[in-house]
């Protein structure tokens, strides 16, 4: 699946993976990564949320490559 980094805080860094697929949407992990914490969490978001913050540059694509540095 796919793996998104949202813009934000300069403090910390959130990514986004998408874990499971649903009809109208996902459950997703929320990654949190600060200099000295790391955050986890599960979540469910529609498709509708997911491809709005993309369209609108709140959340883009990274490459698992970039996700692996994580």
């Amino acid at each position: 699946m796919k793996d998104y980094r949202i813009q934000g805080n300069e403090d910390f860094t959130t990514y986004v993976s998408l874990v499971e697929e649903f009809d109208d949407s996902y459950k997703v992990l929320i990654k949190k990564t600060g200099e000295s914490f790391t955050k986890e969490k599960t979540e469910m978001i529609s498709k509708h949320l997911l491809e709005l913050c993309v369209r609108t540059g709140y959340m883009s694509e990274i490459n698992q490559a970039q996700m692996q540095m994580v």
